[in-house]
C-alpha cells in the first residue's frame, strides 16, 4: 500500500494545544519538507494558540477543521503537528460516520492518542503514531528517508527492531500509545475494547510512581487480562534519569499473573529518531523474525 504519491495533498492540524507563534520556523520547515516531495500541504485554521488561551480553537472548531480535512476528496494524510493535554475536548463533535468513508490516513502521536484510538474504536478507521515534527530535529535526515520509505513507496509501514521480555510471539490488533493519554478515555465510550488486541504503551514524561499508578489502572481496567500482548515502547523521562523500578520491571510484575507476551523496541515513542506505526492494524511479533 502506498499512503501518498507526489500530487497528493496533506493536512497539518493542531487538535490538542495550539502551537506558540514562535514555533511557525517550524511550522514552515515542515511545509518545505512536505513540498519538495511533490505534496501539496493544506494548514488548517486551527494550528496556533488563540490570544490568552493555550488553544487553536474551541472544541467545536477544532473539530470542524479536523472534519474539512477528512471530507476532502484530494487529502490522504492528516498530520497533528500539537501536543498538550486537550485533545479529548473534540471527540464529541467528530462525524464518526464520514471518517469512515473518509481515504485519509490521520497521523499524531503523545495526546493525539485519544484520536487514533477513538477513530478505531468509533469507526475501525486505522491511524499511524507517528510526529511529523521529527521531520526537524536532530535526526532530520534520517526521518525523512523513514517517511519516504513509510508512505511515498508501495508496501507497507517498514517493520521495527524489538526484542522479548516475556514471550516468543504475538498477534492482534495494535491499540494505545502513550500511556497517560490512552487512559483519558477510560470509562468512556471511545476507549477500544482491549480484548485480544496487543497495547502499546509508550510516554515523555512521569517517573516510576507516575507510571506505576497509571499501569495499575489500566490493570483494574482490565486490560491486562483481556489483550494478547504488550508492544512496550521508550519511556523517555524514565530512561533518562534511571528511575527505579523501571518500566520493563513495572510492566513484567503487573502482567505476571497472565504471563501476557511483552516486546520492547526503542523506536517508538517520543524520541526525536522515533519511527511510526499502525494503530488499528493486524500486526503479528515473533521471535524467528521482526516481522509486523
Amino acid at each position: 500500500m502506498r499512503f501518498l504519491k507526489k500530487g497528493d495533498a496533506v493536512g497539518l492540524i493542531s487538535c490538542s494545544d495550539g502551537w506558540n507563534s514562535s514555533d511557525k520556523p517550524s511550522l514552515d520547515y515542515i511545509v518545505r519538507v512536505l513540498s519538495s516531495l511533490g505534496l501539496n500541504v493544506r494548514i488548517a485554521e486551527t494550528i496556533f494558540q488563540l490570544k490568552n488561551t493555550p488553544f487553536s480553537g474551541s472544541p467545536i472548531q477544532r473539530a470542524t477543521e479536523l472534519m474539512k480535512l477528512f471530507r476532502d476528496p484530494e487529502i490522504r494524510m492528516i498530520f497533528d503537528v500539537s501536543g498538550g493535554d486537550s485533545a479529548n475536548q473534540i471527540l464529541p463533535y467528530l462525524d464518526y460516520a464520514a471518517i469512515q468513508q473518509s481515504q485519509a490516513v490521520f497521523c499524531g502521536i503523545s495526546d493525539l492518542t485519544v484520536v487514533t484510538n477513538s477513530l478505531y474504536s468509533q469507526c475501525g478507521h486505522r491511524s499511524i503514531h507517528y510526529r511529523i515534527k521529527n521531520l526537524t530535529g536532530d535526526c532530520a535526515a534520517e526521518q525523512l528517508n523513514w517517511f519516504k520509505a513509510a508512505f511515498m513507496k508501495d508496501g507497507s509501514i517498514p517493520a521495527i527492531d524489538y526484542h522479548w521480555l516475556r514471550g516468543s510471539q504475538m498477534s492482534g490488533v495494535l491499540i494505545g500509545g502513550n500511556l497517560r493519554c490512552a487512559l483519558k478515555l477510560a470509562a468512556t465510550r471511545y476507549f477500544p475494547d482491549p480484548t485480544d488486541k496487543i497495547i502499546l504503551l509508550e510516554s515523555l514524561g512521569g517517573g516510576a510512581a507516575r507510571t506505576a499508578t497509571l499501569l495499575a489502572q489500566l490493570d483494574q481496567a482490565d486490560v491486562f487480562s483481556k489483550c494478547s500482548g504488550i508492544l512496550l515502547g521508550t519511556f523517555t523521562t524514565m530512561e533518562q534519569s534511571g528511575a527505579q523500578p523501571s518500566v520493563r520491571k513495572q510492566i513484567l510484575g503487573i502482567t505476571a499473573p497472565y504471563q501476557l507476551p511483552v516486546a520492547e523496541t526503542s523506536q517508538i515513542g517520543h524520541g526525536e529518531d522515533a519511527y511510526g506505526i499502525e494503530i488499528g492494524a493486524m500486526l503479528h511479533f515473533s521471535a524467528s523474525a521482526n516481522l509486523q
